[in-house]
This record gives structure tokens, C-alpha cells and sequence, in this order.
């Protein structure tokens, strides 16, 4: 192999932009309850009329409203102001964001168990009692579009960060990475399937909200550093590269 200094510069580049997904389990755990459990929790909720998944569609109403607000409004405002809110800081407070949905989600549960006829067991109130929690399914709204803005400070951030620091050659490989990431977030859900039903249901959003916040605080200590060097990251030279090639074959 022929390279240069800079091409060893790239390879730390791509280490670092990988790194950035290793919390990402965390977060994916709290953000997927809102296409699993939250959808349960809304059939134990006052409908009136509308379907128990309908709630649903605030995530990507969210994410259309809120990222031309963020790009056009916020940041631009954000750095005339001075204050530097990095790729870093954005994915931190993206954990946060993801967290808090969780929390307003195990409120709501508590909630619901104490108003529905069936406590504990209120999936069970429809079939036995006919009626619901009375409590308005859109106060999931809360959880749905901290959801939402936690997508886009994490997950769209994280995927802007690492095609930015990786190097041309490696952004493939952070995108599996990242990629990965949802896998082992799927095998962490799992594990908390004994959660997902009555009366544990408190327990799954507590538990999904520790870890969203355990995520936060770990990603900002693992990646302050990356932060503080982040104009150093952006302005690294292109390498000069040449896999299997002879000296010769490279004057050619």
C-alpha cells in the first residue's frame, strides 16, 4: 500500500464517525416504542371514532414541519447569535429529547391504570367493560413529537455528521455501522418484550427512558472530545491513497 499522512488522518476521520453510532442502541429503543407499545397504549385510550394508530402519523407531521423550522430558522439564528450548536450537542440533546417522550408515555400509563375500570389490566377493558380510559388519546401527542424532534436532532444529524467526517472510501462502511446499530437495537427490544404488557407497562417506559438518558450522558462524555475538535475534523486534507499499486503503475 502507498499513503500519505493524510490518508492516516481520513482512517482516524472514519474511526471517529463510527463511534458516533455506538449509544445509538439506546436511543432506537426509546424512539421504536412509538411503532410498538404506544400503539397499544392508544387502544386503552378515549377514541372517539379515530383508529388507535391514526396518533401515529404525528412523527412524520412532525419531522415535515419542524426540519425546514430547524434548518431555515433555529440553526441560522443559533450561529448568529454566537451560540455554536454543534452535530454533538444537537445528538445529545436528540438522546434528551427521546427520553423525555418516554417519560410523559409512563405518566400517561400510570394514568390510565388508575382511571380505566380494569386497573392493571387495562387492555382488557374493551372487551370486558365496552369502554376505555377516559382520557383523550391525543395527549400521546406529547410523546409523539418529542419523538419526532429527537429524529431530527439524532438520527438526521448523526447521518449529516458521519458523511461529513468519514472519508469518501469509508462512507459505506459507517453506514453499515450505523446500520448495525438498528440491529442490536432490535435485539435490546427483545429482551424487554416482558415488559410490553399489563401491569408492566410503567416499567417498560421508565426503563426505555433510563436507558435514553443513560444514552445522553454517555454519548457527551465519549464524544466532547470529537466536539471540541470538530473545525479540525472539517478542514483535514484529502489523502493520497493507492491500494496494490507499484510505484510505476502510479507515475503512469
Amino acid at each position: 500500500m502507498t499513503f500519505d499522512d493524510a490518508w492516516v488522518d481520513e482512517v482516524r476521520r472514519g474511526i471517529i464517525a463510527c463511534s458516533v453510532f455506538l449509544w445509538y442502541p439506546l436511543f432506537w429503543v426509546a424512539y421504536n416504542q412509538g411503532t410498538t407499545n404506544l400503539t397499544s397504549q392508544a387502544a386503552t385510550l378515549e377514541l372517539a371514532g379515530v383508529p388507535n394508530d391514526i396518533i401515529n402519523n404525528l412523527n412524520p407531521i412532525t419531522l415535515i414541519v419542524f426540519i425546514p423550522i430547524m434548518d431555515r430558522i433555529v440553526y441560522p439564528s443559533l450561529r448568529k447569535s454566537g451560540i455554536r450548536f454543534t452535530p454533538i450537542k444537537r445528538i445529545t440533546t436528540g438522546f434528551f429529547l427521546a427520553g423525555c417522550g418516554m417519560v410523559s408515555s409512563a405518566v400517561l400509563q400510570y394514568y390510565i391504570y388508575k382511571t380505566n375500570p380494569c386497573g392493571n389490566e387495562a387492555s382488557k377493558c374493551k372487551t370486558e367493560y365496552g369502554k376505555n380510559s377516559p382520557i383523550s388519546v391525543w395527549v400521546q401527542a406529547v410523546a409523539y413529537v418529542l419523538g419526532g424532534v429527537s429524529e431530527i436532532f439524532a438520527s438526521v444529524t448523526s447521518l449529516e455528521y458521519a458523511f461529513m467526517k468519514a472519508p469518501r472510501n469509508m462512507r459505506s462502511l459507517v453506514q453499515a455501522f450505523a446500520l448495525f446499530m438498528n440491529a442490536i437495537s432490535s435485539a435490546l427490544l427483545q429482551a424487554l418484550v416482558g415488559l410490553s404488557a399489563d401491569p408492566l407497562l410503567i416499567w417498560n417506559y421508565t426503563v426505555t427512558a433510563c436507558l435514553s438518558f443513560i444514552g445522553c450522558v454517555g454519548f457527551w462524555i465519549s464524544n466532547r472530545k470529537a466536539d471540541q475538535a470538530e473545525d479540525e475534523l472539517n478542514q483535514l486534507a484529502v489523502a493520497d491513497f493507492h491500494a496494490g499499486e507499484k510505484e510505476g503503475e502510479k507515475a503512469a
